[in-house]
């Protein structure tokens, strides 16, 4: 057994290469919190940390996966809206580093294969989002129409592994509130809560602070109670002030609960239009 604290730093050591270069200036301060680690949380040598790092891939890793995944192909000054997680899918195939994102998957039919409803009902609201018909998100129980009118032409819907990047085209930054995971449990393992997330804080807490200070209009949408715990830490707390917008749904994996809410994105929009921005391609 190793410490996990000691698995990290190795793990992570010169992090900062892997940023986008859009990104490095606006962290060059960060220090990773290493020593708010439990320090008791231990690793098996053959647990992973993932994602991993930049060209070091795991074997089955989706395409472009890594840890800081979700600052490729957008600057800070192009974002508009901000889609908070809590971490990534605790599985290394799916696990690409950009929040709501499954990799690996060719076509959606496959997500049925999937434990968790996150992505579905993920997917079941940006679909209502986009033509403006509610009964794509009416209840987890609509997922099985969404799947039949995207595959019989009737829906026009991206392939998943093309989806993200539309969105992030369009402004749309896909972060969670930690970047790593390496045990998962249903409600939150002590690898989660005592060791990744408090080793991310610094950083999460500096690109939000950094995105929401600033005269650009910028939707935060946090999904689950630990995205906007550590929205709140960064001290975004309002629904709307000015330029910036914050709502807080129910995590996707509660997809009833999720679906039951008014829809996230629909409000986005809503708000980007009101503050005279173009609202997201979603």
């Amino acid at each position: 057994m190793i410490s996990l604290r000691d698995a990290l730093e190795e793990t992570l050591r010169g992090w900062s290469e892997d940023v986008n270069v859009a990104w490095r200036y606006s962290l060059r301060n960060v220090s990773l919190g290493y020593e708010a680690i439990d320090p008791d949380l231990e690793l098996e040598p053959w647990e992973p940390i993932f994602p991993g790092r930049l060209n070091r891939a795991f074997p089955g890793a989706p395409k472009h996966a890594h840890i800081f995944r979700a600052f490729d192909g957008i600057s800070p000054e192009s974002v508009r809206c901000v889609v908070l997680g809590q971490d990534p899918y605790p599985c290394p195939a799916f696990s690409t580093g950009r929040s709501f994102e499954a990799g690996n998957v060719v076509n959606w039919r496959e997500l049925d294969k999937m434990f968790s409803k996150s992505v579905r009902a993920f997917m079941q609201m940006v679909a209502s989002a986009r033509t403006g018909n509610s009964i794509y998100s009416r209840s987890f129980e609509f997922w099985p129409k969404l799947l039949d009118d995207i595959e019989s032409g009737s829906l026009e819907f991206d392939s998943p592994c093309d989806i993200a990047d539309r969105w992030v085209d369009s402004g749309v930054l896909l972060l969670n509130s930690s970047l790593t995971i390496s045990r998962f449990e249903v409600g939150m393992s002590p690898h989660q809560s005592q060791g990744h997330l408090p080793l991310w804080r610094p950083l999460i807490l500096t690109v939000l602070r950094l995105l929401a200070f600033r005269p650009t209009p910028t939707a935060f949408l946090c999904l689950g109670g630990t995205a906007w715990e550590t929205l709140e830490m960064a001290g975004i707390r309002n629904d709307e002030i000015g330029l910036k917008f914050a709502v807080e749904r129910p995590h996707p994996a509660d997809a009833r609960d999720f679906l039951e809410a008014a829809n996230p994105f629909v409000l986005c929009n809503e708000f980007l239009e009101r503050a005279g921005s173009e609202p997201v391609d979603w």
